[in-house]
């Protein structure tokens, strides 16, 4: 486990990144960093992501290692045409697919700058949704964009700004396109399980399926991951 960095030393405490390939490619990205930083693997789905975060909260340690400050890192899926594989989003809020409501919750705004200006113009704000499973349609993407006027579509982030708030944690969600709104994936609706684990056997019969958006998915996942690496070395180097 890491513990602190140079760059965010006095407001940063916890790192938290999906599990899987977007830790591993996080994990690369500090690995040369002498100092340490907390980071956590997350599921996905906000149901499992939730029942993470309420498991963590009972650990005996918590309270008294409190964080002040989260950043959630990984991928997210474009809904909108401005934005491409590759392009690096913070947000500046964030709102649920299931909300009735349509009520967003921020990020901290000062925190969130500070990521823009050590980043150096190569991100931008925008709006995040979260839903329950992964958008594969692109028409589908396309329409959510439109009526929630979001940018990003995510797995996790409502759930973490919904749980910090009773904890007062600041946090800032940087995601890095892996797909834009353009692009048709093969189904995986239901490539995670209600642990929020990925499920191999299913994916790679969903990708057998459809090879044509199966190549596109690899090329531009490979893509994103790589931008991933990047910038969470350029923000804790």
């Amino acid at each position: 486990m890491y513990k602190k960095n140079n760059f965010l030393d006095c407001w940063f405490d916890t790192l938290l990144v999906p599990q899987g390939a977007e830790y591993q490619a996080v994990l690369q990205g500090i690995k040369k960093n002498p100092n340490t930083i907390n980071i956590k693997s997350i599921p996905a789905g906000v149901k499992a992501v939730t029942e993470f975060l309420e498991k963590w909260e009972q650990n005996p340690y918590f309270l008294k290692e409190l964080p002040k400050t989260i950043m959630m890192i990984g991928l997210g899926g474009s809904l909108s045409p401005k934005h491409s594989i590759g392009d690096i989003i913070i947000y500046e809020e964030c709102t649920s697919l299931e909300s009735k409501t349509n009520e967003c919750r921020q990020c901290d705004p000062f925190l969130s700058k500070l990521v823009i200006e050590k980043l150096k113009g190569k991100c931008t704000f925008g709006k995040g949704i979260t839903g329950q499973y992964v958008m594969s349609s692109a028409k589908e993407k396309q329409v959510l964009g439109k009526i929630y006027k979001a940018d990003v579509i995510d797995m996790e982030g409502i759930a973490l700004l919904n749980w910090s708030r009773k904890w007062n944690i600041s946090v800032i969600v940087i995601r890095v396109i892996s797909d834009n709104c353009q692009q048709d994936l093969p189904d995986l609706r239901d490539v995670f399980g209600v642990d929020g684990k990925l499920q191999y056997f299913y994916l790679a019969y969903q990708m057998i399926k459809k090879p044509l958006s199966s190549i596109h998915l690899i090329y531009s996942s490979l893509k994103s991951l790589n931008v991933l690496k990047e910038t969470i070395r350029q923000l804790i180097f």
